[in-house]
């Protein structure tokens, strides 16, 4: 698994991050968490699709095999995209926002952020399809229009006063 991911990710995994120590570490930590070869298999094929980064730790890796409604709700990578422009179309996709951060996500380098993308997505996807419900909230914003200054208005006198005023002050003939 770690070869072909080199192969895949290249630059993104240094050759000292994945030494036999690490193999070792994941090795036993999924055994402790009663991994099957299905849900090796599936948490595989995901981080294949994936495009973006592996998963950092072992638990996270096991998410993605264990995420048997994940077919069901939006492709993670896209999702992630969206959100990094502020675009939420489906209620887990603004629940994974927040627990990430919104602002982390527009501002951090996609190293960074996309892994605890990767963490919180399937988490959020399995709260969802228990039955716990997020809310995309309705847009309270007032829609903007501008209505231009009309010179028989009476703030169109105020305007003229103050533009005088401030030409006169910087020398400029009024």
């Amino acid at each position: 698994m770690f070869v072909s991911w080199k192969r895949l990710f290249k630059n993104k995994i240094k050759d000292e991050d994945w030494g036999i120590d690490t193999v070792f570490d994941w090795a036993e930590i999924l055994t402790e968490l009663q991994i099957t070869k299905a849900e090796f298999g599936k948490a595989e094929r995901a981080v294949k699709l994936s495009g973006g980064w592996p998963p950092s730790h072992p638990a996270d890796f096991l998410a993605l095999g264990r995420t048997d409604t994940a077919s069901s709700y939006p492709d993670m990578r896209q999702e992630y995209l969206a959100a990094a422009h502020g675009q939420y179309k489906h209620e887990v996709t603004l629940e994974t926002a927040n627990r990430v951060g919104t602002w982390e996500l527009k501002t951090q380098p996609e190293s960074i952020s996309y892994k605890a993308w990767q963490k919180h997505y399937p988490e959020v996807c399995k709260e969802h399809s228990e039955g716990k419900s997020f809310k995309v909230p309705k847009s309270h914003q007032v829609e903007y229009s501008h209505t231009a200054l009309q010179p028989d208005s009476p703030m169109a006198a105020k305007v003229d006063d103050f533009l005088n005023q401030f030409k006169r002050k910087h020398g400029e003939a009024v």
